[in-house]
Formats: structure tokens, C-alpha cells, sequence
């Protein structure tokens, strides 16, 4: 009797420790569970923002080297743009001056006139003749980019 009795209690302590596991599993997973549906609450997995919403969590590193500068009358001018960048280089200082101090330092062609002690209407002529070499230069350099893909 003895022995029937204590393999009872054996069985009867496994069960009751089985049946609290499960009741601990039960509990764990539920608790697992709050948890997601609090976190797809109150936050948004990297999939689901848009383009511009994940360009606010990078950072583009910037350098000195990737940059035209250039001096103009005590100014200095960083122009960010590569192939802006040499069309101006292209120019003649005289007329990378005004296009510069023009567009970049939003100078009419009267004050840069004062500046370079030149008359208006000759800023203006080199202005325009400028904007027209830059633009020959930048379509010559898409003509041979496509050129090269082909």
C-alpha cells in the first residue's frame, strides 16, 4: 500500500507541476502577446515609412573635396554642384565673377558693376554670354555621357 501511495503523490506532484507549467506558458504568451499589439501601437517598423521619413534618420557625410571653391572679391563661394562646378571653372574669371557674384551672392548688375568698375550693360553682356557657355558646356557633357552609355 505504501508504495501505490507514494507513487500516487508522485503522480499527482508531476501533474499538479505539469499543469503549472502550462498555466506559467499560458500566462508568458499572453503577456508575449500584450506586448506586440502595445508595440504595433506605438511603433512603426522601417517598411512602413515613406521616402522621405527615413531621410530624416541619415546622415550624408559631406567633404571639402566634393565642392568647388571660389574666391571673389574677399567673398568665398562654395558651389556644391560637380559639373556646375566646372562650367564655371570653364569660364574666364571676369565673366565666373559675375555669374557668381550674380547668382550666388544675389547681387544686381549695378552693384557688381561698382565692384568691378564696369557699366551695367556690360555686366548684363557678360552675364548673358556666361549663362550661354555654361549651358553649351552642361549639354556637351550630357551628349557625351550619353555617348559613353551607348
Amino acid at each position: 500500500m505504501e508504495q501505490s501511495s507514494s507513487k500516487d503523490v508522485e503522480t499527482t506532484t508531476r501533474y499538479q507541476f505539469d499543469n503549472f507549467c502550462r498555466r506559467i506558458l499560458i500566462g508568458e504568451t499572453s503577456n508575449y502577446r500584450k506586448e506586440l499589439a502595445r508595440r504595433s501601437r506605438h511603433e512603426i517598423t522601417f517598411s512602413e515609412l515613406s521616402e522621405a521619413e527615413l531621410e530624416r534618420f541619415y546622415v550624408m557625410d559631406e567633404y571639402s573635396t566634393d565642392h568647388y571653391l571660389f574666391q571673389v572679391m574677399g567673398y568665398d563661394i562654395e558651389v556644391k554642384d560637380t559639373l556646375i562646378g566646372e562650367a564655371l571653372e570653364a569660364l574666364s574669371e571676369k565673366k565666373r565673377n559675375i555669374i557668381l557674384l550674380s547668382y550666388f551672392m544675389d547681387m544686381s548688375d549695378e552693384e557688381i558693376g561698382e565692384l568691378l568698375h564696369l557699366v551695367r550693360t556690360t555686366i548684363y553682356r557678360h552675364r548673358t554670354s556666361s549663362l550661354h557657355q555654361i549651358k553649351k558646356y552642361m549639354e556637351g557633357k550630357a551628349d557625351d555621357e550619353k555617348r559613353s552609355k551607348t
